[in-house]
């Protein structure tokens, strides 16, 4: 199966190093950094909203605790 390339990767938010991150799925790179998660699943909603992609909300365990889709239709 081929990857739509007009479809965005999705923003991912999840805790790593004690810290919350927000980075597209499948890069390494951060988005931004936060000490509290609120304001890194708020950044990652902006990300998503931005690039009109999903948002992905991990736990801390790093299972998937939401999927929010910001595509445009």
């Amino acid at each position: 199966m081929k990857k739509d390339p007009n479809t965005m990767a999705a923003v991912e938010t999840y805790r790593s190093h004690n810290m919350w991150h927000n980075r597209m799925v499948g890069e390494d790179a951060e988005l931004s950094s936060h000490v509290i998660r609120s304001q890194a699943i708020a950044e990652g909603r902006t990300w998503a909203k931005t690039r009109q992609c999903d948002h992905i909300v991990k736990r801390i365990d790093g299972s998937v605790e939401s999927i929010t889709s910001y595509a445009s239709s």
